[in-house]
C-alpha cells in the first residue's frame, strides 16, 4: 500500500488531526524533531523540508502497523528499539481506507494493512520510524 504522495500532500491531507507541540531547537538537516508533547518527549523522523522550525508547531504524527492486539493498556507512546514505538489507544475511527486516527494521549495517524475495530482499545507495535509532517506556516 502506498501510504503517502509526499509529505506536503499527507500534511495537508490530515492537517485536522494534527497536535500542537513544542519543537526544540536543532541542529540544521538533524533528522529528528524533538518534540514535547501531551504524552511526553517524543523524537519522531521530520518529514519536513529543513530547516526544522523551533517553538510551537502543529505536527501530524504517523506510523505504520507492525503488529497489534486489542488490549486494554493506558493511553501512550513509548519508544522501543530499533525505532519501533508502542502506541496503546483507541481506535476512533477509520479516516480513509487503511487510516486510523488513534488516541493515544494525543491524536496519531496510523496506516494498517489490516482492517482495525473502530472504539476499540489496541496495543501497536509500529514499523520504524514514528513520523512527524509539517506545512508551511504550521506555527499554533
Amino acid at each position: 500500500m502506498a501510504y503517502e504522495e509526499g509529505p506536503e500532500a499527507f500534511a495537508e491531507r490530515f492537517a485536522e488531526y494534527a497536535v500542537a507541540v513544542e519543537l526544540l531547537p536543532q541542529p540544521f538537516g538533524y533528522p529528528l524533531l524533538e518534540a514535547v508533547t501531551p504524552v511526553g518527549v517524543l523524537y519522531p523522523f521530520d518529514r519536513g523540508a529543513p530547516p526544522s522550525p523551533s517553538g510551537p508547531v502543529e505536527l501530524v504524527l504517523h506510523a505504520v502497523v507492525a503488529s497489534f492486539r486489542y488490549r486494554k493498556q493506558p493511553p501512550g507512546v513509548q519508544a522501543l528499539a530499533g525505532g519501533r514505538h508502542r502506541l496503546c489507544g483507541r481506535v476512533q475511527r477509520e479516516i480513509a481506507p487503511g487510516f486510523y486516527l488513534l488516541d493515544c494521549g494525543l491524536p496519531l495517524v496510523l496506516a494498517s494493512d489490516e482492517p482495525l475495530e473502530t472504539g476499540m482499545e489496541i496495543e501497536v507495535t509500529a514499523e520504524p520510524p514514528l513520523m512527524a509532517f509539517r506545512s508551511e506556516g504550521g506555527r499554533v
